[in-house]
């Protein structure tokens, strides 16, 4: 195992490295099958993926769903470990509360929740997650720099809202609601949508200098967000949702706006907090976009609202 950097990992992270020290030496666990070669990361790099399943892919998401496969593999190997317990248990908890398979079983789709699960559920005062602990011991394991960067760009990610803003060829314009951050994206669900519309979804960038083309992926299937009144459905009115983070930004106790709201994106206010809105927020669905009403931290609005408070703490 090549030396890891013990001096920046987080302590379960630490405590990972040692145990995988002892697994290999007991021959339990299949270390080669977590290593890739040069040839397939140069692949990575070109985005030229032709791993059986993605050839058809439009680049940007061929080397998203490969890093996805990859990680997965090795987050599989490290939910067994001890040191990993707490965050196992906190995803296999979820998957059986909410089920994530899909409309009609569960508005969770797999790829929110796979990405809730590995990158968002964190533990601890250094927000570990399955997805940190999988960069350091792939990092230790000698994976290849461009392996360990898409890891890198998932773990980093985080959902947002979105206003559309109007498509340009296959395009479809986000411009995200607070940072005004704008990106032009591939949507591999296929939903364009309309301009006016807010968008609860997952964007990553273009990962490699040599696919520098200017555009963003969609990762996952698009929650489209509006209002539910008397058996209708509405388009959002974007200031309202300004003024629910005007609500919550103070409650994640973070002073600096643009931090509070990568927190609270990224993290809720409480561990399940975006999950919970996704169930009960949920009205209908095609196979390309998920439609979501109301609030946060509005129970009356919620169509599934199980609650009669907020879901974050006071």
């Amino acid at each position: 195992m090549s030396k890891s950097r013990n001096d920046t990992s987080g302590p379960v992270a630490r405590k990972v490295l040692k145990a995988l020290e002892k697994e290999r030496k007991r021959n339990t666990i299949d270390f080669d099958a977590l290593q890739i070669g040069a040839k397939r990361a140069a692949e990575l790099e070109r985005g030229s993926i032709t791993e059986a399943g993605m050839s058809d892919l439009d680049p940007l998401h061929a080397v998203y769903a490969y890093a996805q496969n990859r990680i997965s593999v090795l987050v599989e190997q490290l939910t067994g470990l001890p040191p990993c317990a707490r965050l196992a248990q906190a995803y296999e908890e979820a998957e059986d509360e909410y089920m994530p398979s899909g409309p009609p079983m569960s508005p969770l789709t797999m790829s929110y929740f796979f990405c809730w699960g590995v990158f968002d559920s964190s533990v601890g005062d250094g927000r570990e997650t399955l997805g940190t602990v999988a960069i350091e011991v792939g990092s230790a394991l000698g994976m290849e720099d461009s392996v360990i960067a898409l890891f890198r760009h998932m773990q980093e990610s985080r959902m947002g809202l979105y206003m559309h803003q109007g498509t340009s060829d296959s395009l479809v314009m986000l411009k995200e609601l607070i940072t005004g951050k704008e990106h032009a994206c591939i949507v591999p669900a296929g939903y364009m949508g309309q301009p006016g519309e807010i968008w609860f979804v997952r964007v990553l960038p273009e990962p490699f200098a040599a696919m520098k083309t200017g555009r963003s992926l969609v990762f996952n299937t698009p929650y489209v967000i509006g209002t539910w009144s008397k058996d209708r459905f509405s388009p959002a009115n974007p200031q309202e949702w300004e003024a629910f983070f005007d609500r919550a930004l103070p409650k994640t106790g973070v002073d600096d706006i643009g931090q509070a709201h990568t927190h609270l994106m990224k993290y809720g206010l409480t561990p399940n907090y975006w999950n919970e809105y996704v169930m009960e927020a949920y009205v209908n669905h095609r196979q390309d976009m998920i439609l979501l009403a109301g609030f946060p931290d509005v129970p009356s609005s919620r169509p599934h609202s199980r609650m009669t408070e907020d879901l974050g703490p006071e």
